[in-house]
């Protein structure tokens, strides 16, 4: 149970008080008070419960930084910062433990810290519309994860630990610069979007095929000539999109497997 001598009022609700500091400092970075209440992607508030602080939203604050004293919002569960000109996130992000949900989309990142991979119960991160060009590997730590948004984020590699995201089930890394993806990427047998349109992909591996639950395969857009003979295993597509590549003529398994998709109302663009 919480001390009530150790609690401090932010807009008339009793918070701990650490915790009521970072948001009076968030206030004067963004130069207006943050209101308790609903949150989400295109608001500003707080939601808080037993005095923590559980819930933030700063849209569209001309954000540049946060202070590394975020860490002090140790109950914190979603963290939404879209549209604002953050370049980094503190090394301090690592130390939010109990953060299910962070969406940084629309800023202008270049690189995520290290400490990164200890949010092991985030099950959302979406960095589309940053500038980020590589991942670390310790983004492979993040075993919770479940959705994961890269689009248009200037990526020039997938990292191998990628498939250590056994919990994944949405990866959309389309609008980038992939030339290849990881072989490890079949191990992500829960997928069932996987988006990698608009990229530059040459190859795709043969461990494609172990994607047996996928539902949406968007590859449209690309360099890609073959396609993996493995392909043809996955029967769960509603959607497939393959226009837009110089693909050279199907095998007679690949036709074999398109007349099959089709034939159960897959929506088929080659």
């Amino acid at each position: 149970m919480t001390d009530k001598a150790n609690l401090s009022p932010y807009q008339g609700v009793p918070l701990v008080a650490q915790e009521a500091e970072l948001l009076e400092l968030l206030e004067e970075m963004i130069g207006e008070p943050i209101p308790a209440g609903r949150i989400g992607f295109y608001t500003t508030g707080f939601k808080y419960a037993q005095h923590h602080v559980i819930g933030l939203s700063l849209q569209n604050k001309g954000l540049e930084s946060l202070p590394a004293s975020i860490s002090t919002l140790v109950n914190l569960e979603k963290l939404y910062l879209r549209d604002n000109r953050l370049i980094t996130l503190p090394d301090t992000i690592g130390l939010l433990q109990n953060l299910k949900n962070l969406d940084v989309f629309n800023n202008r990142i270049t690189k995520l810290p290290k400490t990164i991979g200890r949010l092991d119960r985030l099950q959302r991160f979406d960095l589309s519309r940053n500038y980020i060009a590589t991942l670390p590997e310790s983004i492979g730590s993040l075993q919770a994860l479940e959705r994961l948004g890269l689009l248009n984020i200037q990526l020039e590699a997938l990292p191998g630990s990628i498939g250590k995201l056994r919990n994944l089930w949405d990866l959309i890394a389309s609008i980038n610069h992939l030339e290849s993806i990881p072989d490890s990427v079949g191990e992500l047998t829960r997928l069932t979007r996987l988006v990698l349109h608009a990229n530059k992909l040459r190859s795709l591996p043969e461990t494609l095929g172990n994607l047996n639950n996928l539902e949406l395969l968007s590859l449209h857009t690309n360099q890609l000539s073959v396609l993996p003979a493995t392909l043809a295993r996955i029967t769960t597509l509603q959607v497939l999109r393959l226009e837009s590549n110089p693909l050279n003529p199907l095998s007679a398994t690949h036709k074999r497997w398109i007349t099959s998709l089709k034939s159960q109302g897959c929506g088929v663009r080659i």
